[in-house]
């Protein structure tokens, strides 16, 4: 009966893992005004976000707080971006009232990028400054972006001009470059703004850092109190950004004479959104408690990356068939590539039958693009996985064997002479981002069968890099970039 009772608390905890769905920091959810936000709400009932923004038209930095309103639609080859600010200053006196409507046009190339071009349908701001309204009279706005798809990570990078008169000759324009990445376990946006305002006696201008990353983390608690749970998952979304800007603003008299002394200096914002937390409950793992990779199971356990929790053994080796399980369900990409209510089953392997139990994950990491069978016809999921061919698989997963424009030679390991031509520019390129590194000696033993438990750390350690590193990477832009 106890038996019975884990077994069905387990399934639960899959199925509840499996129904997490963290907000992705998608491209647009900064805007493009030189502000910063938290980003959107995971209930996507929830468009209003906490927003902040500077404006300089006083002469002086000025804080506005608020909301804006972002409804982010994206729909075949379309996308449509509308914005609702609402900001005001802790005095009331200084307010921004303003709505942007933005429509993208998507195009697929080829090579599997796209391409995003964008123009304003629609764009009304009222600024109003210690009694005095500023409108605006005419705006002009274009971007670009381009998007690189990677089965766990998408990148982007792009640019965007931005100019809008208002009446009483004042004269604001933007020009901007925004860096990114898109992914379950980790995404962010750099943005590098320069922004120009003039009137007929005077201009300002203000260089913008803004950086904004999100991170999913998860953690194990053991339950010690008297309960049949042994422990929870408790996964936390948690947002983190920067904005640094820096200004060269006129000085004005009491009179609002204009004087040749410049005021040069530079505000800072940052942002901290507390977790979003889900939790389930977590298996036992009686050969894993004390095992030196036992977080790395665990992670794995609770987006059911393994089947069987009550034998599970991490010194077993991991057949091919698995680690296409484990690979896409620890990174959360499995049903992007397969649908069993959409996808009509058919055998695109000989050894593959659609009864197979792995059937779906051999048809999504191969529709992926990151295994695929050892001949044409024969994918081999009884096999064991090899330290050279999971370091090829890991490396597409980021795309980061495009990379590579010209092939590595030497990797720097003692048994670089073992190690295939086709398996070394992922060896040295994994190693380098310690997602997968050789032993203590610097061997990297390239035919080695991989155990389950080197296996489940070898994707933790992709995790860690798709939520930490790369979020740490795209803080310290705003902070040290001078671009």
């Amino acid at each position: 009966m106890l038996k019975k009772i884990f077994l069905a608390a387990f399934v639960l905890s899959l199925i509840l893992i499996g129904s997490w769905k963290i907000a992705f920091c998608e491209e647009g959810y900064l805007g493009y005004e030189g502000g910063i936000s938290a980003y959107k709400d995971p209930d996507p009932k929830k468009t209003k976000i906490e927003y902040y923004e500077y404006t300089f038209v006083t002469g002086k930095p000025v804080l506005l707080t608020g909301t804006v309103d972002a409804k982010i639609k994206r729909a075949a080859n379309n996308e449509t971006l509308s914005y609702t600010y609402d900001l005001k200053d802790s005095t009331g006196k200084v307010a921004i009232k303003r709505t942007v409507s933005l429509k993208g046009s998507l195009t697929k190339l080829q090579n599997g990028s796209i391409t995003k071009e964008y123009t304003i349908a629609g764009y009304k701001e009222t600024l109003t400054v210690e009694g005095a309204t500023y409108n605006l009279q005419s705006y002009s706005f274009s971007k670009s972006t381009a998007v690189d798809t990677n089965p766990a990570v998408s990148f982007f990078q792009g640019q965007w001009t931005l100019e809008k008169t208002y009446d009483k000759g004042l004269k604001i324009t933007i020009e901007g470059k925004n860096y990114g990445y898109d992914g379950y376990w980790g995404s962010g946006e750099f943005q590098n703004i320069k922004q120009i305002m003039e009137t007929p006696s005077w201009f300002a201008t203000i260089n913008y850092n803004i950086a904004l990353v999100q991170k999913t983390i998860l953690e194990f608690q053991q339950n010690n109190l008297p309960s049949s749970i042994p422990g929870t998952y408790v996964l936390k979304s948690k947002v983190e950004g920067n904005f640094i800007a820096m200004f060269d603003l006129p000085t004005f008299t009491k009179t609002g004479e204009v004087l040749t002394i410049r005021q040069k200096g530079r505000v800072t914002k940052s942002i901290e959104k507390n977790p979003i937390i889900r939790m389930a409950i977590a298996p036992t793992l009686p050969k894993v408690k004390g095992y030196e990779y036992e977080d790395a199971v665990n992670t794995s356990f609770a987006f059911g990356g393994f089947d069987n929790a009550t034998d599970f053994n991490p010194a077993e080796y991991i057949t091919r068939a698995q680690f296409a399980k484990l690979l896409m369900d620890a990174l959360n990409i499995y049903s992007n590539y397969y649908n069993p209510r959409t996808v009509q089953k058919k055998s695109i392997y000989k050894d593959v039958p659609v009864n197979h139990k792995y059937y779906g994950y051999i048809y999504a990491v191969t529709k992926a693009g990151l295994m695929r069978g050892k001949s044409a016809e024969y994918f081999k999921p009884e096999d064991y996985i090899t330290r050279a061919e999971a370091a090829v698989v890991i490396s597409k997963v980021l795309g980061f064997d495009k990379k590579v424009t010209q092939p590595i030679t030497q990797t720097g390991y003692l048994d670089d002479e073992s190690i295939p031509v086709w398996a070394k520019d992922a060896a040295w390129i994994l190693k380098n981002e310690k997602i997968m590194v050789g032993t203590e000696d610097n061997n990297f033993l390239p035919q080695q069968r991989l155990t389950k438990g080197t296996a489940a750390n070898i994707v933790y350690n992709l995790i860690n890099f798709l939520r930490d590193t790369l979020a740490q990477r795209y803080l310290d832009m705003s902070l040290f970039s001078s671009d």
